[in-house]
Parts: structure tokens; C-alpha cells; sequence
């Protein structure tokens, strides 16, 4: 795995976030998780968990309305929107996380490309410090991408952050990126632009087409979108050429996010998240 936290994506918090991390490793204490009931704060807490399993640290997850009651020795993870960065309190020994933006993507004339640098991402780059090569966190890795794809700047324009970390993930090989025709078993329920019969009719036939039937035909699969203000067509883009696919994974990660909603619709919300990060830890897929 490419170390995250030494690209330029993390130059921002790398220095407090190696700084806290030293501090409350050296402390040999339980480490408290914390962050609110919702899919981000499962996709933020599940890597952390992994890396201290893998490193056999204890700790304790505490998911839920988050007040000024917060523990010494803590992670406590921000994603309600009015927080931003990280920072560590020495006197209270805790690392707060919250979305930043970072520079990304160099456009023509030299300038940075902003995006956001979601608690996802910051997660899986502290996850990787505590355990660089466990078991666990490679199962996880993939997810790293997962904040920006449910980020809504992925509704509004590019996004050079999740662009960025989506050629990392690639290049190191934890995902590939395929066309829908190409996921062996994608979730299209929710997408009511998308006929079930039609995508399965082209994936029998995508081998034997060339790259102008293949743009064709999913041009015409899609049609029904342009008709439509959302998905965004960056969002459109995403979901119908570049699926995201982890090895043994059947769905892939779009997919896997649009049917998690169903478990925070069924069940009280500190069950939900806490049932989607142990379905991350137990098979590394939502």
C-alpha cells in the first residue's frame, strides 16, 4: 500500500495527526472512538478499528450524539459540517477529525485544484500509520475513496480529491475501475434511470462490442438521466463508467453505499452504524 498520509492530499494534517497519534500510542491506554450515528462515521471508525486489531491495541467505540463529555485518550470524529480539520488537545489527549479541503489536481496554468478531504480519507491514512501492513486494514482499504463518492461536491462539479485518491488506489492495485456492464452483480434499484433488463442484455453482448457500440449503448441505457437534474453529470459518469471493484468483491462500491441506506432506514441509528462497521471488519463490503 502507498503511504497516504506522506502525499500531498495530506499535507495539511500530517504534522497533527503524526503529533496526536505519537502521543496517544505512547499513553498504552484504551483508545476511544468516537462519532456520530450515521454511514461517514461508520466509514470513518472502521478503519481505525481495523488498524488497532491488527496491531492488538485495545479500545472502545462509542457511536452517538457527540458532547463536551468526551473521554482522555480519544479519536473523536467531526462530520456534521461545523467543524474543520484536525487539531490535537494535549491536556485532554484527543484528536479531533473533521473535513477539510485540500489541494489536489495542478490545473493548465499551474494552479491547485481544491477538494474535499473527507474523515473517510483521514481515517484510512491514520489506520495505516497504526498497522502499515495488517490484514485487516488492506481488507478496508478500498473504502478510503468512499467520503467523496457520498460527498455532495460530487453533485456539483469534479471532484480532484476523489480523482486523486481513485488513481492512488488504483496504481497500488487495492480497486479497479470498470464500466456497470463489467460488475458482475450491480445494484440498480435505486437508480430509476437504468433499466435492470436493458444493462443485463448489454453486459451479455459488451465482450463482442467495439468502443463505439459500448459508448452507444450505454449512452441509450442512460438516457432517462438527461432528462433529470440529478445524478450530476460528473455523479452519472462515475456511476456508469467507473465502477469501482475491490478484489472478491461481486458489487461494487457505488452499489454497496445506495443499499447500506436501507440499514439506517430499518434500524435505530447507533445499531446501524454500529452494524456497518462490523460487516466492514467481518468481510471488508457493506
Amino acid at each position: 500500500m502507498r503511504d497516504l498520509i506522506s502525499t500531498d492530499l495530506f499535507t495539511g494534517v500530517e504534522e497533527t495527526i503524526r503529533t496526536g497519534l505519537s502521543h496517544l500510542l505512547q499513553q498504552g491506554q484504551r483508545i476511544s472512538l468516537i462519532s456520530d450515528a450515521n454511514l461517514l462515521g461508520a466509514l470513518s471508525i472502521a478503519p481505525l478499528e481495523a488498524s488497532l486489531i491488527d496491531s492488538n491495541l485495545p479500545y472502545r467505540r462509542r457511536i452517538g450524539n457527540i458532547d463536551n463529555t468526551v473521554p482522555r485518550n480519544s479519536i473523536l470524529i467531526h462530520n456534521d459540517g461545523n467543524v474543520k480539520g484536525v487539531s490535537w488537545n494535549n491536556e485532554k489527549k484527543v484528536l479531533s477529525i473533521s473535513e477539510t479541503l485540500s489541494p489536489a489536481l495542478s490545473g493548465h496554468l499551474g494552479d491547485d485544484k481544491i477538494g474535499p478531504l473527507t474523515t473517510v480519507a483521514i481515517c484510512h491514512s491514520i489506520a495505516q500509520l497504526i498497522s502499515p501492513s495488517g490484514v485487516l486494514v488492506r481488507k478496508i482499504r478500498p473504502w478510503a475513496i468512499s467520503g467523496n463518492w457520498i460527498h455532495s461536491c460530487m453533485d456539483m462539479t469534479y471532484d480532484p480529491v476523489y480523482v486523486s485518491m481513485k488513481e492512488l488506489l488504483t496504481l497500488e492495485g487495492t480497486i479497479r475501475v470498470i464500466p456497470i456492464p463489467e460488475v458482475p452483480s450491480p445494484n440498480v434499484d435505486s437508480l430509476d434511470f437504468i433499466d435492470e433488463n436493458s444493462l443485463s442484455d448489454i453486459s451479455d453482448r459488451w465482450s463482442s462490442m467495439g468502443e463505439e457500440g459500448r459508448a452507444r449503448s450505454l449512452s441509450h441505457l442512460c438516457r432517462g438521466a438527461l432528462d433529470s437534474s440529478s445524478p450530476s453529470t460528473s455523479r452519472l459518469e462515475e456511476i456508469v463508467w467507473n465502477c469501482i471493484l475491490a478484489s472478491g468483491w461481486k458489487v461494487d462500491l457505488a452499489s454497496q453505499i445506495r443499499a447500506s441506506s436501507i440499514i439506517w432506514e430499518e434500524k435505530n441509528p447507533k445499531i446501524a452504524t454500529s452494524e456497518a462497521i462490523d460487516m466492514l471488519l467481518r468481510s471488508g463490503r457493506l
